[in-house]
């Protein structure tokens, strides 16, 4: 089986509604989270959070630059914010450097505790930096484009196409066929992955039944820093919301803000206790005399 997925940033505004993107069919979605030691995009909360909650698959990626690997791997981790809900992935291409800096940053992610899962280096960038060895890559994606807009289903070249063909030594495990798919009313770039959904949450890290808030990239050993941290991150994101801002689908207060569990339950009790006010009480039932027959 194929499934399809969309590569999005900024560069398409934040107005991609992830329940349609579902409904079209598709299973995934990649998400720029930042670039460089500097830059945040503004779009990958919401989507993050609107696609979670419409059951997609997601990863967030970094778009790798030239220098201080340890400094970008530090920025994209704060700003991924994900509880250990999404797939990780480096975004490796023009002016990213050669593979020392590539390693780099996939070292230095992993020593933050998370987990490289993807790795987009097109062909033509491996060809530039001079045709490393990838077999140690982790999740390559490669880019190769068909012509013409459409319905992605009717513009992918098919799992036999020559497009998923390897190099360096890996395997193409997602293939980005086109960056002119209409999706959900918008031109995209469309990912094909040849698998079930099953096989896509292991390329991922993520649970099967993700989305679920279920810490991803799980460390064998319990005790470790590293997975007692993503626990209580996991913890902390299911009291208190996605950036600890609260949760969209639990309502808003007066200020307009998302509630946390603990504020939606409050509320709960609230209304209940309201409606229960406004309930009248039965009316009383009148003794009824029984006379004596004698």
């Amino acid at each position: 089986m194929t499934l399809f997925g969309i590569d999005i940033s900024n560069n398409q505004g934040p107005g991609i509604d992830m329940n349609q993107v579902a409904a079209e069919g598709f299973s995934f979605v990649f998400c720029k989270v930042s670039q460089g030691t500097g830059f945040l995009d503004a779009t990958w909360p919401a989507y993050r959070d609107a696609a979670l909650a419409a059951g997609l698959l997601v990863a967030g990626y970094h778009y790798l630059e030239d220098g201080d690997p340890q400094a970008q791997a530090a920025c994209y981790l704060d700003h991924l914010g994900d509880g250990g809900r999404c797939g990780v992935m480096v975004d490796f291409e023009a002016g990213s450097g050669n593979e020392t800096n590539y390693w780099g940053f996939v070292n230095a992610v992993n020593a933050l505790g998370r987990t490289v899962n993807l790795s987009y280096e097109p062909r033509w960038y491996w060809d530039q930096i001079g045709d490393p060895d990838l077999t140690q890559l982790p999740g390559l994606i490669q880019s190769s484009y068909v012509s013409g807009t459409g319905f992605a289903a009717s513009l992918y070249p098919g799992d036999d196409s020559a497009m998923w063909s390897g190099f360096g030594g890996a395997q193409v495990q997602i293939l980005q066929f086109t960056d002119s798919a209409q999706v959900a009313g918008h031109a995209v770039d469309a990912n094909a992955f040849r698998g079930s959904r099953t096989d896509l949450a292991g390329l991922l890290g993520l649970p099967i039944n993700h989305p679920g808030g279920t810490v991803s990239n799980p460390v064998p050993d319990p005790g470790t820093p590293a997975d007692l941290a993503l626990r209580v991150a996991d913890i902390e994101t299911q009291l208190r919301g996605p950036g600890l801002t609260g949760w969209p689908q639990l309502g808003t207060n007066t200020a307009g803000e998302h509630l946390t569990v603990v504020d939606a339950i409050a509320a709960l009790r609230a209304d209940v206790a309201t409606l229960l006010a406004r309930i009248p009480a039965p009316p009383s039932t009148p003794a009824v005399q029984v006379k004596a027959a004698f």
